[in-house]
């Protein structure tokens, strides 16, 4: 609901702010007439932002898609069939480090501002 109000606020706030840069425009300021034509495609550009808010579906989009379509990531993958492409003589606060990062990448909780 909230998106619904802000852009119900936000279309006619640019086309008030259209038509006070057409009068700057109109009493002498030739910067207005840039201005003028922006505050528009501001105001579209918040209608194509509400319509991808709106008809997004994250079952489709993004990770949650190529997994559920069966295509992992690279890395996910190659993880998940045990195939390591770890250097063999790195130090060791790089594979502390490596091995950290394994161990929250093996952590398979979906981290989702959705959930």
């Amino acid at each position: 609901m909230l998106v619904h109000l802000a852009i119900a606020c936000w279309v006619p706030l640019c086309a008030l702010a259209c038509y006070w840069q057409v009068t700057i425009a109109l009493a002498g300021d030739h910067l207005g007439w840039l201005y003028s034509i922006e505050w528009p495609v501001f105001g579209i550009f918040g209608i194509v932002v509400w319509w991808n808010l709106i008809h997004d579906d994250p079952e489709t989009v993004g990770a949650r898609a190529l997994h559920s379509s069966g295509t992992l990531p690279r890395r996910r993958a190659a993880r998940e069939q045990g195939v390591t492409t770890r250097v063999q003589d790195e130090p060791t606060d790089l594979k502390n480090y490596n091995d950290y990062l394994a161990a929250l990448g093996a952590d398979d909780k979906r981290k989702s501002w959705r959930r």
